[in-house]
């Protein structure tokens, strides 16, 4: 059964995966410090941030939005 939560450091390996484009979990973490992401939706617990998979497109969108990732690379198959 999948959970209903992931992590940054989830995140920041799945775009690698699906683009060839490495995230460093830095610049998601520095994403909510900012307050472009939302903390309130993704709280830190026992030292991670729970990221709600609904949230994930947030996420990637956040990410392209700044040239992180390419634009539409989730829609590509490789």
């Amino acid at each position: 059964m999948m959970s209903e939560h992931t992590t940054v450091g989830d995140i920041a390996r799945d775009p690698g995966e699906k683009t060839g484009t490495d995230v460093p979990p830095r610049v998601i973490s520095d994403l909510f410090y900012k307050r472009v992401l939302s903390d309130v939706r993704c709280p830190i617990l026992g030292g991670r941030r729970l990221i709600p998979r609904d949230y994930v497109p947030e996420v990637e969108r956040a990410l392209r939005d700044r040239g992180v990732i390419p634009r539409r690379a989730e829609g590509k198959e490789g």
